[in-house]
């Protein structure tokens, strides 16, 4: 046996709590166990900087927003072939200039997979389940022809 195991032999084969009780009994009377609820609440996350997150995803998405891209004559004819492969009812993906307020210069290329609602020849826009939904049901987004950057159907990939 080892100056350790000698040492504390008393207590070596004792549990934690046994151990506690052992030396003070009345430690778990004033403090009994905590809740598992409760435990949760001390590890929960903790904003110390408040409305940092909230800036942080403000700067970010002034340094994501771009021009309007205006496409050439050429590439407007190939989205248009494009366009006229899609029926409804196919899944697509379109990229699309989202812009911040009504006739701006400036806003979002966003990517938008989904399944094709609507294609609206005379109103010039494709309508697209998203697959999510919400309280009032799924989730249609509208897309102005015009605002098209490029359309894509089975596996590919969009090009920007």
């Amino acid at each position: 046996m080892t100056t350790a195991e000698e040492t504390y032999k008393d207590i070596i084969n004792l549990s934690w709590r046994e151990e506690v009780l052992k030396s003070t009994p009345s430690f778990f009377i004033k403090h009994p166990q905590m809740t598992l609820e409760n435990r949760a609440k001390i590890f929960a996350p903790f904003a110390a900087l408040r409305g940092h997150s909230d800036r942080l995803s403000e700067e970010t998405g002034k340094l994501l927003r771009c021009n309007r891209t205006e496409l050439s004559e050429e590439e407007a004819a190939v989205l248009s072939d494009k366009l006229l492969q899609v029926k409804k009812g196919m899944e697509v993906t379109v990229l699309y200039f989202d812009p911040d307020s009504e006739n701006s210069s400036v806003g979002y290329d966003i990517s938008l997979t989904g399944t094709v609602a609507e294609i609206d020849a005379v109103y010039r826009t494709i309508k697209i389940n998203t697959g999510e939904s919400n309280d009032k049901g799924e989730i249609v987004k509208t897309v102005k022809f015009d605002d098209l950057l490029d359309v894509c159907h089975g596996s590919c990939i969009l090009s920007k």
